[in-house]
């Protein structure tokens, strides 16, 4: 029975050959989407869950509320975690993890072996009671000072084949590491990405040598410099220990913050898409991402449901003298199964060869690291599967329950060859699949148009040609020579110089109060030079009374508009002091307001510091002459870096390059729409090809009879199309709306956008109008043209 159900369906498959021909590759074509979809989707969703304890283990955050700003982060200060165990039994470990937000770490095992290196930690042995780290030599000997373990390419990158253990690594030219231990690298869905753990006693050490630190005593209980993640014995005790912090925080007197502070623990395997601030890692994204393959996917089952209804007059008679054999309704469910399944596993070997030959440039695109045992492993195989068995069922169900409920005496009297059966459903399906094109073309369109109007947006200030060289902490010693020497170089317009890294440095803040209504406030701010200003080309609202004084004098600051709103100065806010950290600070200027972080944010307050003493600055920006040659003039500008720092290797930035860079997510996700909508239209005209190639051989007789009568090519075209062109209006007419909804709603997450504008919807109506003409013509015509004795004869 099974070998004579595959024959009929292997016949059929071979007999039909452009009706086979759309559906497996409407079909593979919609599978290899949802696959690299879905391998997207579920490494995002599976991210931390390899650490065994990972659903007892809660990070520790602070939220504040100051003004109309909300604050997050992670810091908190040395003893807190103790504090919290010892007051809390439920607590079984705890771990602290120290940072320097360094970019600049130089790591170096000798001479030919030196390399900047940005996944630098510092912590402790219970770290690894915590979390799942699998050491391949040595162990987690973190307690001592100047201890440091490393991955295995890591171990690799700085000693080749050789036995890392004992050996040494000089980090930032000042402290010495000795290896104890190499561990294998995190795999790709980890939220930690470190190759380096230090012991957190070389932390204490390296701390002690910044100025400023005030939270490093073993007294202090608040906010600091350690990320701290608590193991409670089970999940449910976070509430109990969470309300137990606020008892045990350090009093302190005149302290501004404490009243706005909430300590809240986070539960460990909500860090990544819960409160992930990068590119694609978060719920809205893989949310889209899911939308848009199970509209992919229905797309290609629709076309496969479609062509089959549509042919299934012609199988009518097979079903039933079928029947009079004796087939029940079982017997025939499971045989046009059998056929879906046959077709659904050519679909599915084709799709897997598309996925493969795709899956690289979906990385590319998406800037994504999976590990091929992350391909390979039974999570993945398993949705695969899963996605094999319901695209084969669905696309399966309707065929094999429409075809075999027919009754046989109604069948061999012809009843549903004159019915027009099913005409309704297939209708309705063109239109759903349209209606879906035409929201993702309208919905790509104002992506890029989104796109477009960010890149050439006025943000106040001038980011052209304009080179910025981040200097580390050994470059800033040699600040002022550097300097100099640059200044003389031909092609550098201009220098300046800031405490912070546009676009990529993150903002300093400052908490206070309104100097008039007393109301609290919070202001972004960054320490700059006099020539700052200048080469960025910032526009004044109240320029100061003397701009010579303007670099001398560390109680002047600079202010936008938004910071004179937020502080509530209504009027001559010159010479007017602000509170900062129990400094007065005098307002000397006001400049417009600039786009300092994403257009996605409103342009907030920000403070601008200049001060005399330059040598601290960490961040120095070169204006280039447009006219000098680009690769030349960084080779020299190498040249003179590396005279006065030769162990640090030379890093630079361009800054509209930074400041693009802030939306690459919303980039890429143009790309990945505009290359979904192409997938979409295909599937839709290819349907719509089978349907009218259908349509043609059914009305072939007609056609002939109406071109004996005298019809005219165009008359005879226009009769097979326009039922075509009419579903494709109304689908429009449904799109619109949709895409509206959601392409608004997406909008409504830029502080600056573009409006919408009636003329996308204009484009993409006509776009998908010409498209299904296009597509319904080609068969039209070919019909049309066809000798009518030809099609008279036929039987």
């Amino acid at each position: 029975m099974l070998r004579n159900y595959l024959k009929i369906a292997f016949r059929n498959l071979v007999k039909n050959k452009v009706f086979s021909f759309i559906n497996i590759t409407g079909l593979a074509i919609g599978m290899s989407v949802c696959m690299l979809i879905l391998l997207y989707v579920s490494h995002e969703l599976s991210f931390d869950k390899f650490h065994q304890n990972g659903k007892r283990v809660f990070h520790t955050l602070v939220k504040m509320k100051f003004g109309t700003n909300d604050v997050q982060f992670d810091l908190v200060s040395k003893n807190f975690g103790q504090t919290v165990k010892s007051a809390n039994q439920e607590v079984e470990e705890f771990a602290r993890i120290g940072s320097l937000y360094q970019d600049d770490a130089v790591v170096k095992s000798d001479e030919n072996h030196k390399f900047f290196e940005r996944k630098i930690i510092f912590s402790e042995p219970s770290f690894f009671k915590i979390f799942t780290v699998n050491f391949t030599k040595g162990g987690a000997a973190l307690s001592e000072p100047n201890t440091v373990v490393i991955n295995e390419n890591i171990a690799k990158k700085y000693f080749g084949d050789e036995n890392p253990i004992g050996k040494i690594l000089t980090y930032n030219k000042n402290d010495i590491l000795k290896i104890t231990g190499v561990f294998k690298p995190l795999p790709t869905n980890s939220s930690f990405s470190f190759e380096f753990i230090a012991s957190l006693p070389t932390f204490v050490e390296i701390r002690k040598r910044i100025k400023g630190n005030n939270y490093d005593s073993e007294e202090f209980v608040g906010m600091g410099s350690y990320e701290t993640y608590f193991l409670l014995n089970k999940p449910e005790s976070e509430i109990k220990v969470e309300k137990s912090i606020p008892k045990l925080l350090t009093k302190q007197e005149g302290n501004g913050l404490e009243g706005h502070s909430e300590y809240v623990l986070e539960p460990f395997w909500n860090m990544h898409l819960g409160n992930n601030w990068g590119d694609f890692s978060n719920t809205k994204y893989v949310s889209i991402f899911m939308i848009i393959a199970g509209i992919i996917l229905l797309l290609a089952l629709i076309n496969y449901m479609s062509l089959t209804t549509a042919r299934s007059t012609i199988r009518l008679k097979e079903v039933g003298v079928r029947k009079v054999l004796g087939a029940n309704r079982k017997n025939l469910a499971a045989q046009f199964y059998g056929e879906s399944i046959l077709m659904s596993l050519i679909s599915f070997v084709l799709a897997l060869m598309i996925f493969q030959i795709l899956r690289q440039p979906f990385y590319n695109l998406l800037d994504l690291k999976i590990d091929d045992s992350f391909v390979t492993s039974p999570l993945f195989l398993g949705i695969l599967l899963v996605l094999f068995i319901i695209t084969a069922l669905i696309a399966g169900s309707y065929p094999a329950l429409l075809l075999s409920k027919y009754s046989p005496i109604q069948v061999l009297k012809g009843y549903f060859s004159k019915a027009n059966h099913g005409v309704n459903l297939r209708r309705g399906f063109i239109v759903f699949q349209f209606m879906a094109s035409v929201v993702m073309i309208i919905c790509s369109l104002v992506v890029q148009k989104q796109l477009q109007f960010m890149q050439t947006q006025k943000i106040g200030l001038n980011k052209e040609q304009v080179l910025v060289i981040p200097l580390s902490n050994e470059a800033k010693k040699h600040y002022t020579a550097l300097r100099n020497d640059l200044k003389q170089d031909v092609g550098i317009q201009q220098i300046g110089a800031s405490s912070l890294s546009m676009f990529k440095g993150g903002w300093s803040m400052y908490f206070t109060k309104t100097p008039t209504t007393n109301e609290d406030v919070s202001l972004n701010f960054m320490n700059v030079d006099g020539n700052f200003l200048k080469i960025l080309q910032m526009d004044w609202k109240i320029k100061p009374l003397n701009m010579e004084e303007l670099a001398f004098g560390n109680n002047k600051m600079i202010i936008n508009e938004t910071a004179i709103e937020k502080l509530k100065i209504t009027e001559k806010p010159l010479e007017k002091t602000v509170d900062l950290n129990g400094s007065k600070r005098e307002i000397s200027g006001v400049l417009k307001d600039f786009n300092f972080t994403s257009l996605q944010q409103k342009i907030d307050a920000m403070i601008l510091v200049v001060v005399h003493d330059t040598t601290a600055l960490r961040t120095l920006y070169l204006r280039i002459d447009p006219k000098t040659d680009l690769q030349q003039k960084l080779a020299a500008i190498e040249k003179t870096y590396k005279k006065h720092e030769a162990d640090v290797p030379f890093d630079y930035y361009f800054l509209d390059d930074a400041f693009n860079e802030q939306f690459r997510s919303e980039q890429r996700m143009g790309s990945l729409f505009a290359g979904f909508t192409g997938i979409a239209i295909l599937i839709a005209c290819m349907g719509l090809f089978g349907l009218i190639t259908f349509t043609a051989e059914q009305r072939r007789k007609e056609i002939g009879i109406r071109k004996v009568l005298g019809a005219s090519i165009a008359n005879l075209v226009g009769l097979l199309s326009k039922d075509f062109i009419r579903l494709v209006l109304i689908a429009n007419g449904l799109a619109f709306p949709i895409a509206y909804y959601f392409i608004n709603n997406w909008l409504q997450g830029f502080a600056f956008k573009t409006d919408i504008g009636v003329s996308i919807f204009i484009i993409s109506g006509i776009s998908a109008l010409l498209i299904a003409l296009l597509t319904v013509s080609y068969q039209a015509i070919k019909a049309a043209l066809m000798n009518p004795v030809k099609s008279l004869k036929v039987e």
